[in-house]
C-alpha cells in the first residue's frame, strides 16, 4: 500500500471516529440536561426522546464499524495490520525529538498487546462486535427476535465501556500516526458545545 492510500484509510479511520465521538459526546450532554430543563423538554418528549436515541445509536453503528474485524474492510484492526506489515520503522522504537511532543518510543511487543485489544478477545469488544453489532446493528437476529431477546439488554454495554472503546481506539490511532507523521488527531471540535444554545433558548419565557 501507498503513502497516499495508507493516508487515505487514516484520514477515513479518524473521520469515523470523531464521528463516534461527538455523537456520544452529544447523547450523554442532552441527557445531563434532563434534570434542569425536564419542564421545556416534557413539552416535546417525542422529539427529544428520538434525538437522545438517534444520537446514541449512531455512535454504536459507527463503533461496530471501527471494531469490525473482518480485514478486508477498513476498522481498526485492518488499519493496525497495515501499520505493521508496511509502515512501521526501526527507528520508531529509539528515541527521538519528537519525545518531548507527542511521541513515547515503542517496544516490543506493544503492537501484539495493542492488537489483542481491539479483538473479540477483550470483553468490551466481544461484546460490542459479536453481541451487539452481529445481532442489533448490522443484522437484526431472527433468531433473537422469534425468542424475544434483545442483547443490548441482556449483554449491557454502559456508557462507560462505550466511551472506553471509543478512547481506545483514538488512543492507538493516535499513538502509532504520533510516528508515522507526527500527528495527533482530535476527537472534537470547538462547537462541542454548540447545543447548550437550544436550551439556553428553551429557558427563555
Amino acid at each position: 500500500m501507498s503513502t497516499k492510500e495508507f493516508k487515505n484509510m487514516t484520514d477515513k479511520l479518524v473521520s469515523e471516529l470523531q464521528s463516534a465521538y461527538m455523537h456520544f459526546e452529544i447523547y450523554k450532554d442532552i441527557k445531563m440536561q434532563i434534570s434542569e430543563h425536564s419542564k421545556e423538554m416534557n413539552k416535546s418528549k417525542h422529539f427529544w426522546s428520538l434525538t437522545i436515541n438517534a444520537h446514541l445509536e449512531s455512535a454504536r453503528s459507527t463503533l461496530g464499524r471501527i471494531y469490525d474485524q473482518n480485514e478486508k474492510n477498513l476498522g481498526i484492526k485492518s488499519w493496525l495490520l497495515e501499520f505493521k506489515k508496511n509502515h512501521l520503522q526501526q527507528e520508531f522504537f529509539e528515541a527521538s525529538e519528537q519525545d518531548k511532543f507527542n511521541r513515547t518510543p515503542l517496544k516490543n511487543g506493544e503492537i501484539k498487546n495493542d492488537l489483542k485489544s481491539i479483538s473479540p478477545e477483550d470483553e468490551k469488544v466481544n461484546i460490542l462486535y459479536k453481541r451487539h453489532r452481529h445481532t442489533e446493528i448490522a443484522h437484526m437476529s431472527l433468531s433473537n427476535a422469534k425468542k424475544g431477546i434483545s442483547y443490548f439488554k441482556d449483554y449491557p454495554l454502559p456508557s462507560s465501556d462505550i466511551q472506553e472503546l471509543i478512547d481506545r481506539a483514538a488512543a492507538i490511532i493516535n499513538k502509532y500516526s504520533s510516528h508515522y507523521n507526527g500527528v495527533n488527531y482530535a476527537m472534537t471540535t470547538f462547537d462541542s458545545q454548540d447545543y447548550k444554545y437550544i436550551f439556553d433558548r428553551l429557558s427563555k419565557p
